[in-house]
């Protein structure tokens, strides 16, 4: 036995490859650091890294034409905001007795006093209404966000609020969202976790129980939720009693006309048909929230596996590539470089497909970033290794009296 342990010790410990192994994962710990280190001096306008492998699984591969359809959540499209028009919506929608309302909407300047007056009763009369607001500047010695001016206070005077930040820049996917944050006022909800947590505040617990400080979004489209436009919703002859009552109702802004019409407020989604490069952007805001909504009460989460047990499986798996990689250069030394370059496109491919697959099926998310790019570097560190530092390491160890094998290159000239 002791032989046989001995023998496979020899045949899996490969002092060469440790060291390359070393090294790359060393300059991949640089790189995450850096990014690491910009995500932290704004955590929610860093979107650094624009593509993954899911949006292809969101973008292409789920079944569009099949829509899953939430009752729940019903969108009201406000158009273009004005106060009197919106004083009017809230009281008619309150009539109906839904659940909560949420309204995404910021009222951020003092307009005609009679209809800002108007308006701030009417809000005060809706005990489960909960008014859009923004976190801004940041303090990352504190780890706390300061209060946002963009709504006007004596809106929220009284009136429950929910952040409608996202974990990206406008320019930027909007894949997750940070469902609590702590400013210096205290703990706030994020705008869609406010909503739900009037409606249904044992799915807020459930979410809470996740302990996660972001949430990856659980996308199930556009066109899953009843739209009415303003002009529907105010006709003195429609009756939305069947439809509001008992009802999350989202206001917002979803386009003039239709909601492929207009850009404003929209943003970009793993949904979007164009998942690589610069698309136009493909959903507004309040329909964002409504899909996290939907999420939320449906527990339909995204899960992660543990980051330890990735890492430990990247490390693996770019220690056996390196060991692979310096036997095909001992081996087939001629052949080396398209022999290799093959065979890391076919892992490249079962990368791919093991992810989706994971994704699609069990909503598991595999973030094998770090794998990946050592899976793409190992080639150019075992070159870079064997032509500046084998042989001065090789030597320095030897004054340590520590033995390293050599590499054999077998010549085929």
């Amino acid at each position: 036995m002791s032989t046989f342990f001995r023998q496979f010790v020899h045949w899996i410990v490969k002092p060469h490859s440790i060291l390359v192994t070393l090294v790359l994962f060393l300059f991949i710990g640089v790189l995450d650091m850096i990014r690491f280190n910009l995500h932290f001096l704004d955590p929610f306008n860093n979107g650094l890294k624009d593509y993954e492998v899911t949006d292809i699984v969101f973008s292409r591969l789920e079944d569009h034409t099949q829509v899953t359809f939430c009752d729940e959540v019903v969108l009201v499209n406000i158009g273009q905001p004005d106060r009197e028009r919106i004083t009017q919506m809230l009281k008619k929608l309150h009539s109906y007795r839904p659940r909560s309302i949420g309204l995404d909407v910021l009222f951020e300047k003092n307009m005609d006093p009679i209809v800002d007056s108007a308006l701030q009763a009417t809000m005060a009369s809706i005990p489960n209404l909960i008014l859009a607001t923004k976190l801004q500047s940041y303090l990352p010695e504190e780890g706390r966000f300061m209060i946002t001016k963009d709504q006007n206070p004596k809106f929220l005077d009284g009136n429950l609020s929910g952040y409608t930040n996202f974990l990206s820049a406008d320019t930027f996917t909007v894949r997750m969202f940070s469902p609590f944050e702590l400013t210096v006022n205290g703990p706030a909800d994020a705008f869609a976790v406010a909503v739900t947590r009037e409606a249904n505040p044992e799915a807020v617990r459930r979410l809470q129980e996740r302990h996660n400080a972001v949430e990856r979004i659980n996308y199930i489209g556009p066109e899953s939720f009843t739209q009415v436009s303003a002009d529907v919703l105010l006709d003195s002859a429609f009756n939305g009693e069947d439809l509001f009552r008992n009802k999350i109702v989202l206001m917002g802004y979803i386009g003039e006309e239709s909601w492929a019409v207009s850009i404003n407020d929209k943003l970009y989604t793993p949904l979007n048909p164009k998942y690589t490069g610069r698309a136009l952007p493909d959903m507004y805001g309040v329909v964002i929230h409504a899909n996290i909504i939907a999420m939320i009460l449906s527990d339909n989460y995204i899960y992660d596996f543990p980051k330890w047990l990735i890492t430990l499986l990247e490390i693996l798996f770019t220690y056996v590539n390196v060991v692979m990689i310096h036997w095909i250069y001992r081996r087939f030394h001629v052949a080396f470089h398209p022999i290799t370059r093959t065979i890391q496109l076919l892992e490249f491919s079962i990368l791919f497909f093991m992810t989706a697959y994971l994704f699609n099926y069990f909503q598991f998310r595999v973030d094998l970033g770090s794998g990946i790019l050592g899976l793409a570097l190992a080639y150019d560190f075992v070159m870079i290794y064997e032509s500046l530092l084998r042989a001065p390491l090789t030597r320095f160890f030897a004054r340590m009296n520590v033995h390293l094998p050599e590499l054999e290159v077998t010549s085929h000239e």
